[in-house]
Order: C-alpha cells, then structure tokens, then sequence
C-alpha cells in the first residue's frame, strides 16, 4: 500500500522544529513568457522569513526560450537563469537543470503570479519536521482565478490519479510543490510539458514516499488574463497518458540518487520586499 497522505494548512511558519531549521532551499521557478508577472514573482520571494529560521536560498528560473524580457527581469531581480536549451518544455527543463539545484530541499512554483511565494514557508513546514517528503500545494482559487472547466478538468485528472494510485490526490495539477532533495533526485522522470505534475505524483506514490498537502490561495494570472495555458481537451489527455504508463511501466531498482552535484555560481536573489 501507499503511504497515506496528509492534508495541512499552514496560516504561518511556526512549526514545533521549524526554529531550529538549518540548511538551504532551491527555489525553481519555471517561466516562459512570464514578462508580465515574474518581476513581482520574486521580489515576493519570502528569503528574511527562511533566514529568520535558519534556511539560506537560492532562486534559479528556469527560463523556456522566452521570446519577452522574462530573462532580463529575473536576472534584474537577482535571480540566476538557466535556458531550457532543450526547447521540450517545463519537465525537460527541471529534469536537465536538477544536477544544478545545491538545496537540501527544492520549492518549484509557477512564475505567473498564481501562486503567492509567501505559502514557500507553509509548504515546506511538512518536510521540516519529519513528516513527508513531498509537499503539493493543494490550491483555493480566489473568484476569478480558475474557470469552472478547468476546475472540472483538475477534478476529474485528480479522481483518475486517486484512483490509479489508491492514495488521496485533491490536486494533481497544482505548480507548487516541495521536496526533499533526495525525494526529488530518487524520481526517475521522463515527462516533457504539462505532464510533469502528473509525474511527480505518480512516481512518488511508486516511490512510496510520503506526500502532504498545504492549502494555500490560488490567484489569477498576471499578464495573460484569467486564461491557463493548459488546455484540458489537449493536455488532459497526455496528462492521463502520463498516468498510465507511469502506474503500467517497471521503476528502475536504483533510485536517481547519483545525479551530479554540480552547483551554479554564486546565486543571488531578491530579498523580501522586493530588495536587492
């Protein structure tokens, strides 16, 4: 059987372990095309409230060949910019850029302002004190946030993985997630575009690993209007794909635990309140 999951919500960082907290966070923030909304994505980067336990960070974004001034922004914010030399999509570029994230543990949210960086510390409350090694944002959309088609979409998608998987799943594709570095290096990942939520989850249910999930706001997207990028005609489909062949394949004996762990330079990022 798979570990149970457990549903949280976090209104503060104030775990019972959490003062004692010691080691750095790798914040992922993938971004294509985000010109509109990642400026104020990172200056909303809540690093004093991790300092203020003991957690050092580092903000890479990973950018999809953005055509806009995406990349310009995010190094302007302190950010470093890793290219998706691969132009495959959003998993591609989180499966080549993993050997670079230096993190005990690993945040990965949306740079589309959907999501607020200030749940980071919620989310990574769960994997702090013992109790998993995932972490889901499980998402309450704010009016105006998300279309009633895509919240049947999400519903349905997180039914068929709840049922595939026997383990709860009220958000399957959620873009802000949590995880303790060797969690996330043990997942041997193959998806490319908007079936990396879907991966995650599944590998982490064949992993036996132990998944929460933190509730936190879902906001509307920046730029774009209300719109998703994420078509549930289209990907729905290769995200039920994705489900079936991760349940139906056969996971590798050993673990991806032997990535290489070459760091990036020196990382900088934007302090909270939008300060260099």
């Amino acid at each position: 059987m798979t570990p149970p999951t457990a549903t949280l919500q976090q209104p503060a960082f104030a775990a019972p372990q959490a003062a004692t907290a010691r080691g750095l966070v790798t914040i992922v923030v993938p971004a294509r095309n985000e010109a509109a909304a990642i400026g104020a994505t990172l200056r909303r980067m809540p690093l004093a409230t991790l300092r203020a336990v003991g957690l050092d960070a580092e903000v890479l974004v990973l950018d999809g060949n953005s055509t806009d001034a995406t990349a310009a922004i995010a190094r302007d914010c302190g950010a470093t910019v890793i290219p998706d030399r691969s132009h495959d999509g959003k998993g591609r570029a989180l499966r080549d850029a993993r050997p670079l994230f230096r993190g005990d543990y690993v945040v990965m949210l949306d740079a589309d302002g959907t999501y607020p960086p200030d749940a980071i510390p919620s989310l990574l409350v769960p994997l702090l004190v013992g109790e998993a090694d995932i972490a889901m944002g499980r998402r309450k959309p704010v009016k105006g946030a998300m279309t009633l088609s895509h919240k049947a979409g999400n519903l349905a998608l997180s039914t068929a993985a709840r049922l595939l998987y026997g383990q709860r799943c009220p958000d399957l594709c959620t873009g802000l997630w949590a995880f303790r570095s060797d969690a996330l290096r043990s997942l041997p990942l193959q998806s490319k575009r908007f079936g990396l939520e879907a991966e995650l989850f599944a590998l982490a249910c064949r992993r036996r690993l132990r998944i929460a999930q933190v509730r936190t706001d879902y906001l509307p997207r920046r730029g774009t209007g209300s719109v998703a990028k994420l078509r549930f005609g289209r990907d729905g489909t290769r995200i039920v794909l994705r489900l079936l062949r991760t349940r139906l394949s056969r996971m590798p004996r050993d673990p991806a635990q032997t990535l290489p762990a070459a760091a990036p330079a020196a990382v900088t990022a934007p302090s909270e309140g939008g300060q260099a």
